[in-house]
């Protein structure tokens, strides 16, 4: 018998619905004469939002590309016809070489595209993506980078909120801040318009917020057995991450925690089949493999990065909220193995799978997931074929028992 089908949440259809119509919305706008700005992820969204210029950010739009449209294959061959080497970062920059086939309509002129130089190719894609619409590319000149000069705590993940100054090097932190107030400056001058430093701190609220909300409802999602809702609607919540601190955004997840309640009180199963945790040491989508799993040893993927990562995005705003956004920008998650371990005990996970190079019999996240006491299997893709199974069906025969 196959495993059911997962039930699709109501608030997370109305995400998907929002994003539409928000992309609908900014189009008419920008023809109207209105504004509209592209950025990298986690690097300077809310200060958009302060401006009141939607901004649309980079890696999102790339997912919708591959993921809600399935388009990554046909945009990668767009690149490759421009001459540009197919990468997935670059996939937004191919629907504006053929905008007719982009999704949702494709994507307004921006007046400018903030990139990054955090990676030399990341930095050229958005350079030539800004030549194509005819705006100005601003690079932010580094982000992500301090927890490599600055020791962490063994428990960075309980820092975030309240103690982020002790992550991150404090020269750095400046450095930042002074290369936001000059990208801040410039836009002034491009908008024509003032940034509200009281304005910019309630986005902040928003966003921390809407943070507290998302904990919530993760921490009840994890405490449920069966799960209640599935990976799949975890990750499709995510879309709210990007367009953080707004009153909207923090109503589609104040809705998406007031159903995950109403499906606990029912007694809903996502997988009632369920008779074992998988936490997945990965970015990426609910795996291919998922419904083997399930339908084989009712082995549930239960959580991964991205469901725990959304509450570290908050910050005690202190006496300058430019300096939280600052802190956040230079550490805001690692891929860290005793992080992962204390997620996936949370998420009552007896396995933790992880992608690793073919081959490779001894890692970190092994050493460190098995020497706290949980099972470990190393897979090579995200795919479901008879040699991943195989390597499944070895770690899950064990602690579900053979059948």
């Amino acid at each position: 018998m196959s495993a059911a089908k997962p039930h699709r949440l109501a608030s997370v259809d109305a995400v998907r619905a929002h994003q539409r119509a928000w992309l609908a919305e900014t189009r008419e706008k920008v023809a109207a004469g209105g504004a509209f700005a592209i950025c990298n992820a986690d690097d300077f969204e809310e200060i958009f939002t302060a401006f009141d210029v939607p901004a649309l950010v980079i890696n999102y739009w790339n997912s919708v590309v591959t993921f809600s449209e399935r388009k990554g294959p046909h945009f990668s061959a767009v690149l490759d016809a421009h001459g540009y080497e197919p990468t997935n970062f670059g996939l937004g920059f191919a629907t504006t070489l053929a905008p007719k086939e982009a999704p949702w309509g494709g994507l307004p002129k921006p007046a400018i595209i903030v990139g990054t130089t955090r990676d030399e190719a990341q930095l050229r894609v958005t350079e030539l993506w800004a030549r194509a619409f005819g705006c100005e590319c601003y690079p932010l000149d580094f982000s992500w980078v301090s927890q490599f000069s600055h020791a962490l705590p063994p428990d960075w993940w309980t820092y975030h909120r309240s103690r982020s100054a002790e992550m991150v090097d404090g020269k750095r932190v400046a450095l930042r801040v002074a290369q936001l107030r000059a990208l801040i400056a410039r836009l002034e001058v491009t908008l024509d318009r003032r940034f509200d430093p009281a304005r910019f701190r309630e986005v902040m609220t928003l966003l921390n917020a809407q943070m507290d909300r998302w904990r919530e409802a993760m921490a009840i999602i994890a405490a449920q057995r069966p799960l209640p809702v599935s990976l799949r609607d975890q990750m499709a919540m995510y879309q709210t991450m990007w367009q953080r601190g707004t009153p909207g955004n923090l109503a589609l997840v104040e809705n998406f925690l007031a159903e995950v309640k109403s499906l606990v009180a029912a007694g809903h199963a996502a997988h009632p089949e369920e008779r074992a945790r998988i936490y997945m040491a990965t970015s990426g989508n609910d795996p291919q493999f998922h419904g083997y799993v399930r339908e084989r040893w009712g082995a549930a993927i239960v959580s991964n990065r991205y469901s725990s990562i959304a509450p570290m995005y908050a910050r005690d705003l202190g006496d300058d909220p430019l300096e939280a956004l600052a802190r956040r920008q230079l550490f805001l998650f690692d891929k860290e193995p005793h992080w992962e371990a204390h997620e996936a005990r949370h998420w009552g996970a007896s396995l933790v799978i992880g992608i690793e190079p073919e081959g490779r019999t001894d890692s970190r996240y092994r050493r460190v997931i098995e020497g706290q006491g949980m099972a470990y299997c190393a897979i090579p893709r995200d795919a479901d074929t008879p040699d991943i199974r195989a390597t499944l069906d070895a770690a899950l025969g064990p602690l579900v028992g053979e059948k």
